[in-house]
């Protein structure tokens, strides 16, 4: 296959070839260059793998919109060249336009079902509405079979979606949909054009890094720049808004680098990474700094004494195996195997009982390892009786750093040969690394004591200040241990301002982080007595502020029951928010025409 740069660049010229021959034909280009793409002709990533036009202007808006509503997709994949057209929009759209833009799609799949077919719709439930077009082939091994069927495709597609836009605009006078005009690609064109000029000086660069390895370019070329998705995010809003939901699909996102990704898709992707590329924690107060970043606890598998040992927290941990990922991508020469695997390889003859005894050779002699714990390794030496024993976890240090600088003297002599013999397996027959994202959801954030539990960490985690960033900051724990946060760590978290408001909240988080406000959408599909949601809002709003409104999830359940909502659900959040005052609640209720009464107050049908 050619490289994703050349991919992209055929596609250009085919659709270009297209457009000189009628004029009338036009797409649209990337318009800006961030970082990594200055020479871009497309909408898209190369860590992504795939890149984007469109024909139309057709505005859109909504939380979390990103792209065109309606796009021809190149994808590039190990298997090859793939494509499809893609429709999508919110199907809680707010505003006569977003809600003509979803009239059209929906308008459109019955005919786009009959030809080219569709491999993908969204059932009702979902939040987005979205089609995606079948293909002749699931990939294509050259680029001039695939654009055969391309324009297939779109000569039938284009003039469809003419026609449905005509009939909405018959509905909607004020809809704004058209064929990308020549005014509007002549000056697509020229600010691609003005882009190049300016970056050219990048294009040596960049052919010299393709000729290296093109598999090595798509694995390792890349930067948290050209992904949209901030290092550090909070969603923030009252209960029963969707954070915690929402936690899932952005994690998915910046996991996969597929800004397209559906909500079941990415619930696969969550679930299939949580514990190594995500972790998910929910703070509360009694969480610390020892739970999430490393402190000492009590050893309790020995027997003879009390003891303590180091244990990293979750934020360590996962920052750990960013940091080598990101580090192996970046220098492969540097890639090896995890510890784990590599000393349960060289041990495994022992663990299995083929041999009483693993012999280590040294310079002039040998000694014999006779047993493998969990924590130690107990040996022999060549001459003499007596056992001793080496850590599996100092090991595991020096082989994570490739030599032996903690045991210098004493037990050295032992420890180098092992040490030589993992490094030597580890090294052997390691594939590229390729350069992941890793992501921590941190729900309830606000429910800890932040400055305690985050520590030196809330220095580290500006995006300069990380391992690839412009000054990078290392700092020594407690414990002695080196601390870095990685480039390519993300962190989510969630916060429920009914509990505390964002103003309260530590100045030095708050100005780390990104904050995505969630407030309640009586306006979603799936939300059942919308009217007496907005009712019981308005109610509250009249008391209190926003960060006190009932959230739609509670109203949204596929079991849903009136009844049980209301009485299960909103009257004790209600008499919490007003501390427990019967009245004022009662009023709430009553100005969504809902009759309560009693104690505990109830619904009275």
């Amino acid at each position: 296959m050619i490289s994703y740069k050349d991919y992209e660049k055929q596609v250009y010229d085919w659709l270009m070839i297209k457009h000189n021959k009628d004029v009338n034909f036009t797409f649209s280009v990337r318009q800006n260059g961030s970082k990594g793409a200055e020479l871009d002709y497309f909408i898209g990533t190369e860590n992504s793998k795939y890149f984007s036009t469109t024909f139309w202007t057709l505005p859109v808006g909504f939380p979390g919109s990103s792209g065109d509503c309606i796009g021809l997709i190149f994808e590039y994949t190990k298997s090859g060249y793939k494509y499809f057209v893609d429709f999508n929009q919110t199907a809680s759209p707010e505003g006569n336009q977003n809600i003509s833009v979803l009239n059209l799609l929906k308008s459109l799949r019955s005919d786009l079902s009959d030809f080219p077919g569709l491999q993908k719709q969204t059932s009702e439930k979902h939040k987005m509405f979205n089609l995606r077009t079948k293909t002749k082939k699931a990939s294509y091994e050259t680029i001039e079979e695939m654009l055969v069927d391309v324009e297939k495709d779109i000569d039938y597609i284009i003039p469809l979606v003419n026609e449905h836009v005509t009939r909405e605009k018959r509905i909607n006078p004020e809809f704004i949909a058209h064929r990308i005009t020549s005014d509007e690609f002549e000056s697509m064109h020229k600010k691609m054009e003005t882009r190049f000029d300016k970056y050219s000086h990048v294009i040596k660069e960049k052919v010299s890094a393709q000729n290296q390895s093109l598999d090595l370019i798509s694995k390792n070329d890349t930067t948290n720049d050209e992904l949209p998705f901030p290092l550090n995010q909070i969603l923030y809003g009252p209960p029963g808004t969707g954070k915690t939901y929402n936690t899932v699909l952005e994690a998915a996102k910046i996991v996969t680098g597929n800004e397209y990704i559906n909500y079941d898709e990415a619930l696969e992707v969550f679930n299939n990474n949580l514990g190594t590329q995500i972790e998910f924690i929910t703070f509360h107060q009694n969480y610390s700094y020892e739970d999430f970043i490393q402190g000492l606890r009590p050893d309790t598998e020995n027997g003879s004494a009390l003891t303590f040992e180091k244990k990293d927290g979750v934020f360590k941990r996962i920052a750990d195996r960013a940091l080598k990922n990101l580090e192996s991508s970046k220098n492969p020469a540097t890639a090896k195997k995890d510890f784990d695997i590599v000393f349960q390889e060289l041990t495994h003859p022992l663990n299995e009982g083929d041999v009483e005894e693993l012999e280590v050779k040294m310079k002039k002699s040998s000694f014999f390892i006779t047993e493998v714990g969990d924590k130690s390794i107990e040996f022999r030496k060549n001459i003499g009786a007596s056992n001793h024993t080496l850590s599996i976890n100092t090991l595991r240090k020096m082989y994570d750093k490739g030599l032996n600088d903690l045991i210098l003297g004493g037990l050295q002599p032992y420890y180098n040969p092992i040490l030589e013999l993992l490094l030597e397996n580890g090294k052997s027959n390691v594939e590229v690394v390729q350069k992941q994202n890793y992501v921590i959801v941190i729900d309830e954030i606000n429910r800890a004591n932040i400055s305690r539990v985050f520590g030196e960490l809330i220095t580290l985690i500006e995006e300069d200040k990380r391992s690839h960033g412009k000054i990078p900051m290392r700092v020594t724990l407690p414990s002695g241990d080196s601390f870095i946060v990685p480039s390519n760590l993300f962190i989510i978290g969630t916060m429920n301002t009914a509990d505390k408001s964002i103003a309260l909240l530590d100045i030095a988080l708050r100005r780390r982080f990104e904050f995505v406000p969630m407030y309640p959408d009586a306006t979603l599909e799936a939300v059942h007595d919308r009217e007496i949601l907005i009712a019981i809002n308005k109610a509250i709003l009249d008391r209190k502020n926003h960060d006190f409104t009932i959230g739609h999830a509670y109203f949204m359940s596929d079991n849903y029951s009136r009844t049980k909502t209301i009485n299960n659900k909103v009257i004790p959040l209600l008499l919490e928010y007003f501390m427990n005052d019967e009245k004022e609640v009662t009023a709430i209720l009553q100005a969504a025409e809902l009759n309560v009464g009693g104690w505990p107050l109830q619904m009275i049908s």
